[in-house]
């Protein structure tokens, strides 16, 4: 246990000297929010790897893995080829051209007229219902970790986890998630595939599989009877993180911050293909636990439970120091793109304009505080039901997806048809989710209305000139206008 302790001093160590590195390195409100928007195609990679990479899906998608087989393989990776696949070949280079910094200002700038203001403001709100819950199902995730591997009961946890990550955080931004992001991705290349070969070794390789699961849950053809997890449950989580992901703010930060387009496109394919490898891993490690491990009581407890009971001391410190770093890495990088929604889209645009850039990062600490004591407030909630939790949490994000891609490719999508859309979705979805309506009805119906609301309501709407913002908009998102002379 000694070293296992010694070897999280000193990751927290590693991470307080990452941190004020960045604090050091911030000189503007768009190095704090945005890393000056120079953000390589190493780093770029390694921080969208990084900011998926998440305890959440990991603890909650490998307890799929330990039930069904395969079927943990379909809702944890195969599901990102689609995801960041249909990112990158649809948003990933309009949204940088655009030099935008939240995904409402991307509304801002495609819906002008009547309705803009509201339009955006509805987009703000949605956003930030995820990133502001989101953050407490990482922390729960992270619980499960610690728990397992170091006995330390989940309250400590989350206060403890809480408190570093908020001091931490505070000191650079987004330069201090995008330096934890780089430290988190270069260990998941190398301890995974680690863990993997445990799993494998200590299970006796692929044929012991047959031992402990079905035939159907060794195969990766569809099955449509499981009651959470049949592969109707699959594709409607698929078509909601496809949907999510083209709204969701903190990727679109990260997007937002590269160098330029043509390195936040190769970034992102990169990612689907490294993303996809990555959980397959995962999956098949904790397919591998169920062999030595077979009758235990909480799936989620799998993973960490193979570090614990057949690696030595030193590779447990490590891999622990792995799996805190892919919690801590994606629930700063949500605590960013959270406060970032509310800079910009509230502080800047409402309450106090035209303020200097030492203003707007003193505020930005402000809001860290208080995002960080409410997701303290959320995270033992979502124990046990992390994956659950998560997918619920990203139903109303995933609503944007439609408007978003309508407004890139359909120029006489209106503002009208924009906030239509979006409010008979987010109608909808809340109806249903306080109804209790299956899983299946709830995402992919809200996002159907959504579509079909927007499309008749364009539709409906009398051919018009195009307004000048809109040729604008067209001309700057698709390239045929230099971006970096956009508004930045």
């Amino acid at each position: 246990m000694f070293e296992k302790y010694a070897i999280v001093i000193a990751f927290v160590a590693l991470l307080g000297y990452l941190s004020y590195r960045s604090y050091r390195r911030v000189k503007t409100y768009k190095d704090y929010n945005l890393a000056g928007r120079n953000t390589g195609f190493s780093t770029l990679v390694a921080t969208l790897g990084a900011a998926e990479f998440n305890t959440a899906t990991l603890i909650g998608g490998a307890s799929v893995a330990y039930l069904y087989g395969s079927v943990g393989i379909w809702y944890t990776s195969l599901i990102f080829v689609f995801v960041f696949g249909i990112y990158a070949l649809t948003v990933a280079r309009p949204y940088r051209r655009l030099g935008i910094s939240t995904i409402a200002e991307f509304f801002e700038r495609r819906f002008p007229g009547r309705f803009s203001e509201l339009t955006r403001g509805l987009a703000s709100v949605v956003t930030l219902t995820f990133t502001w819950i989101a953050p407490a199902t990482y922390l729960a995730g992270l619980s499960v970790v610690s728990s397992v591997l170091l006995g330390v009961d989940p309250l400590t946890t989350v206060i403890a986890i809480t408190a570093v990550c908020l001091v931490l955080a505070l000191a650079g931004g987004f330069l201090t998630a995008l330096s934890f992001d780089v430290v988190a991705y270069v260990m998941i290349l190398v301890f995974l595939p680690l863990l993997f070969v445990v799993g494998y070794l200590a299970a006796g390789g692929f044929g012991s599989l047959g031992d402990v699961f079905d035939e159907r849950f060794l195969s990766l053809e569809p099955i449509w009877d499981l009651q959470d997890y049949g592969f109707a449950a699959i594709l409607t989580w698929c078509f909601q993180n496809i949907m999510l992901y083209i709204a969701a703010p903190w990727y679109g930060q990260r997007i937002f911050s590269a160098r330029n387009e043509r390195i936040a496109y190769r970034a992102m394919l990169t990612n689907t293909v490294l993303i996809t490898v990555l959980y397959a891993l995962v999956a098949l490690t904790t397919m591998f636990s169920k062999v030595v491990m077979p009758n235990l009581d909480k799936p989620e407890e799998a993973l960490p439970r193979l570090v614990l009971e057949y690696t030595p001391a030193v590779v447990q410190g490590l891999l622990l120091v792995t799996l805190l770093l892919v919690g801590i890495s994606t629930m700063v990088a949500i605590w960013n793109s959270a406060v970032s929604i509310v800079v910009n889209d509230i502080v800047k645009r409402y309450v106090f304009r035209d303020r200097t850039d030492r203003f707007y990062v003193a505020t930005s600490r402000v809001v860290f505080v208080v995002l960080g004591m409410s997701t303290l407030a959320f995270a033992l909630t979502f124990v046990g039901n992390i994956l659950i939790a998560l997918t619920y949490v990203s139903v109303f994000t995933a609503l944007l997806a439609f408007p978003i891609l309508a407004g890139l490719y359909w120029k006489r999508f209106t503002t009208t048809a924009a906030l239509g859309s979006l409010v008979i979705g987010v109608c909808y979805v809340t109806v249903a989710l306080l109804a209790g309506f299956p899983y299946y009805l709830i995402s992919p119906v809200g996002v159907a209305l959504s579509a079909v609301v927007g499309i008749v309501l364009t539709l409906a709407a009398p051919r018009t000139t195009t307004d000048p913002k809109v040729a604008e908009f067209f001309a700057t998102a698709h390239g045929t206008k230099e971006y970096e002379h956009a508004p930045q």
